[in-house]
């Protein structure tokens, strides 16, 4: 019978290097790890302080214990040492104070093949400390490289296009928040016919008129100026950028060419519009040869309403305005056929000749293209 060498260390039977399995475990931890340790965080965004930089922390909700919990994994994927690569870490926070937070770090792994996994436990002490990182002292101090402008051509910019403009400012600055450290708005000045936006980052500013430009249709004008000079000597400029609306929005009536149309949908580069001699629908872009013969004819706001007083067969249809009571006589070709008399439609005065609008006067998407 052959007995086992004892451990050199507590005298148990040796299985690995001289050693007892525990003692083996003791002298090749699965990690490293100091304590206290330090981390410096921006109190207004919640960013990591990181060699070379700052580190911006995506959360899923605003709760703060999920923010200091981002702070930690990122301080400790620093600052843990895996002895064994295999090593799975976590941690439990056991009390936090204001600037010091305990956790017990927990290891479990194999230090070597040969034996059982175990599991280590560390206690560990995180201070924090509070600055403001590169991003917000931008933000502060209203530094920005580009600024769109909003107008619209005769007339003003309506609130419910403000607030869609506005939101996809903030949709993009989501998406590009941790990609581009400028990705802010700071500011957002109100003129006479719009607003304009300064945008921290030229970068964002383009992503943002691009998508609002399709979406609108709006026109496009750039310009630079020079805002001084970086520290090798390079010029440094600032970049504006002009969006122009269309003076008619959707529900507006236009004329392309000789057709008088209504506007029924406007949005990723296109316009549809409803004929209202034809009432076929049709889409143009600016690429199209028909673009050009594109003009205003009438606001939303200048259809009528009229009551059907008489249909018969073979004879013009009777109106009557339901603001002025004027009596009218329109062809029978131009109503709808379910419109009965005592009814009531909607009607345009374009060229002084009156047309008919669809009966449920819905504005939807396209059903055929020019």
């Amino acid at each position: 019978m052959v007995l086992a060498a004892p451990c050199y260390i507590c005298g148990k039977p040796a299985v690995l290097d001289g050693l007892c399995a525990e003692c083996y475990d003791g002298a090749h931890p699965l990690v490293h790890v100091a304590s206290p340790l330090e981390i410096q965080t921006c109190k207004r965004c919640g960013s990591v302080k990181v060699p070379g930089g700052w580190k911006t922390i995506i959360l899923s909700s605003s709760e703060a214990d999920e923010l200091v919990k981002r702070q930690i994994d990122r301080l400790l994927s620093q600052q843990v040492e895996r002895m064994v690569k295999t090593a799975e870490v976590s941690y439990e926070i056991e009390n936090r104070l204001d600037r010091v937070v305990h956790i017990r770090l927990k290891a479990v792994g194999q230090s070597h093949p040969a034996l059982a996994p175990h599991e280590e436990e560390y206690p560990v002490e995180v201070r924090l400390s509070y600055s403001t990182c590169d991003t917000c002292g931008m933000i502060s101090g209203g530094y920005h490289e580009a600024i769109l402008q909003i107008r619209a051509d005769g007339r003003d910019v309506t609130e419910a296009e403000e607030q869609e403009m506005l939101d996809i400012v903030t949709r993009i600055a989501a998406k590009e928040y941790g990609r581009d450290s400028k990705a802010y708005a700071t500011e957002r000045d109100k003129t006479r016919k719009g607003f304009d936006l300064e945008l921290g980052s030229e970068h964002m500013c383009r992503l943002v008129a691009d998508e609002i430009q399709s979406a609108y249709l709006a026109e496009r004008k750039e310009n630079y100026k020079l805002v001084g000079q970086e520290k090798g000597g390079k010029r440094k400029y600032r970049v504006t950028i002009l969006l122009r609306l269309p003076r008619w929005t959707v529900g507006d009536f236009v004329k392309v060419g000789d057709k008088p149309c209504q506007v029924v949908a406007v949005g990723k580069g296109s316009l549809t519009c409803h004929d209202l001699a034809t009432g076929e629908r049709f889409t143009i872009t600016p690429k199209s040869s028909s673009w050009r013969l594109l003009a205003f004819a009438a606001p939303e706001s200048d259809k009528r309403q009229y009551q059907v007083l008489s249909r018969a067969y073979g004879q013009p249809a009777q109106l009557m305005d339901a603001r002025t009571f004027e009596m009218t006589d329109i062809n029978q070709e131009q109503l709808d056929p379910d419109l009965v008399p005592g009814e009531t439609a909607f009607f345009i005065i374009i060229d002084n000749k009156l047309y008919a609008l669809p009966k449920d006067h819905s504005l939807s998407p396209p059903a055929s293209s020019e």
